[in-house]
């Protein structure tokens, strides 16, 4: 057993690669949508991200031997300040950028689509001050072509002596 008798063709197939097949690189746009306290200060907002991972995105033609794997993620959020009228005044909240670097894991259980949960440091700037932040993010995706997928993702922002801020978000992105 284990041995071919034709000698171009291999032993056995096992129908799955050694590595992933799919693409190391992926640019993405999102809306936001921030959720508790966060929502009665600020109203939706955007978001570009990168992302890098050993050829991971995209559609892969098989799943990896190895699910998992390591990813990288950069980008920045901006989210619009909410109008109110305060005793009779009005006011107007100032939007909220943030910057963010995080690694994480990457997990591929099917050809389509991936998860993954990345941690680590962000800049917070709000009217006029920059904080330092840390952050995170859990983030499902599902390739519907070959380099085009979508994402709905669960994202935390934290602040020393403030509270958290919650958000779920929905982005496209493009894998290279």
């Amino acid at each position: 057993m284990g041995q071919s008798k034709r000698p171009d063709k291999p032993a056995f197939r096992t129908g799955r690669h050694n590595h992933p097949s799919g693409k190391m690189n992926s640019a993405s746009i999102a809306v936001n949508f921030p959720l508790g306290g966060f929502s009665s200060t600020h109203i939706v907002g955007t978001s570009a991200e990168y992302a890098w991972s050993n050829y991971r995105f995209g559609k892969m033609d098989i799943k990896p031997v190895k699910p998992f794997g390591f990813i990288a993620n950069t980008g920045l959020a901006y989210y619009f300040g909410k109008k109110e009228t305060a005793i009779g005044y009005p006011y107007d909240y100032p939007g909220y950028l943030f910057l963010h670097i995080y690694g994480g894991v990457i997990y591929n259980p099917w050809k389509k689509g991936n998860v993954n949960l990345t941690l680590g440091p962000a800049l917070g700037l709000y009217n006029g001050n920059t904080q330092f932040n840390m952050g995170g993010k859990i983030e499902g995706s599902y390739y519907i072509k070959e380099k085009i997928g979508i994402s709905p993702a669960f994202l935390i922002m934290k602040e020393h002596g403030a509270d958290a801020l919650w958000v779920i978000s929905f982005k496209a992105a493009y894998c290279f």
